[in-house]
């Protein structure tokens, strides 16, 4: 039987350890919630409640009050379960050969393997970004199995929301200004800085919606150096820093769906607000948990090759993860329709 070369479940992970900053360094929900890796089934955390009251006055030679315990809260995420492959099929092994070599051999996959392995990680870490941004524009995901439909994996945090009094889009009384400073407002009570150490992250066309302000109550009626209107991103960035508002980060990222559609991460029309922690802790992670396909059942992603030696002979390059997102402060977070 034909030998073929064919990359080792090691050979796979180093590969991917090579490509994995490559496909995470410019994606901004990375930045938000960095990935991590946790050996455990599920994942859970406990958070102190709010310290509430304030101290008591006991007079002179009088008893002191005690103070009631804090109490706690324990969260915990299920992991998704998610994998795919994709076939090294009967038709490219049989006319695949070393350049040059026309007698049996082994003949070397690598490049094959490593070009589907490349696009099996795209789509890795397009659904996890797209997990990422579903629950920050809506608090909530879902992920259905693409046969029966049925929702296999969701999950939800109680973010905050707030609704902008106009449209955007609407930009003679559209109020930008007034709306993200309503948002600063919803830091009160929470250990979160919605003002200027925040950043409001939109798309381009919502951006678009913003700098076409023609209100004279508003953004249109702020000016900047030499009385010039406010209508590019670093002047009215200038103007929202200087007001103590969170700072305008436009993001356009998106993917191509099974239909060849381009999918905006984003929605449009919605501006997430990311507030920063007293500590500039992270408001969360995705964490890839425990995996029984890695090769010591570590947690993370899993890459390997299977040679199906049955007829008709295929290969099968696979590559998966166990995980979910994990928000541990949700006021952190407001997503505003505008």
């Amino acid at each position: 039987m034909q030998d073929f070369l064919i990359p080792t479940a090691l050979d796979l992970s180093a590969i991917a350890q090579d490509l994995i900053p490559d496909m995470t360094e410019n994606r901004v929900a990375f930045q938000l919630l960095p990935l991590d890796v946790r050996n455990a089934a599920v994942i859970r955390w406990e958070q102190l409640d709010n310290f509430i009251g304030l101290q008591q006055v006991r007079g002179i030679g009088g008893q002191p009050t005690r103070v009631k315990k804090t109490g706690a809260h324990t969260f915990q995420m299920d992991p998704g379960y998610y994998g795919e492959y994709e076939d090294l099929d009967e038709q490219e092994l049989t006319t695949r050969r070393a350049l040059g070599q026309y007698t049996n051999g082994p003949v070397d996959l690598s490049d094959l393997v490593a070009e589907k392995q490349m696009k099996l990680l795209q789509r890795q870490y397009d659904r996890i970004e797209l997990t990422i941004w579903s629950l920050l524009a809506q608090g909530v995901f879902s992920v259905a199995d693409p046969i029966s439909g049925r929702i296999l994996h969701t999950d939800q945090f109680p973010i905050q929301s707030f609704t902008a009094g106009t449209a955007w889009g609407t930009s003679l009384t559209a109020g930008p200004l007034a709306d993200l400073s309503a948002i600063q407002l919803l830091q009160r009570g929470h250990s979160v800085n919605l003002g200027a150490q925040a950043t409001a992250y939109v798309n381009r066309g919502t951006f678009n919606q913003m700098r076409t302000n023609t209100n004279p109550a508003d953004l249109y009626g702020r000016r900047v150096a030499g009385l010039a209107t406010a209508n590019n991103l670093g002047a009215i960035n200038e103007i929202l820093t200087n007001d103590d508002l969170p700072a305008i980060q436009i993001y356009d990222g998106g993917y191509l769906d099974d239909n060849g559609v381009f999918q905006l991460f984003i929605p449009n029309n919605r501006c997430i607000v990311v507030g920063q922690r007293p500590a500039g802790q992270n408001v969360g992670n995705y964490v890839m948990t425990r995996n029984v396909n890695t090769p010591d059942m570590s947690p993370g992603q899993y890459s390997f090759v299977a040679d199906n030696e049955k007829p008709p002979r295929s290969i099968q390059v696979h590559q998966g993860h166990n995980g979910g997102p994990v928000v541990y402060y949700p006021s952190a977070i407001v997503v505003m329709t505008v």
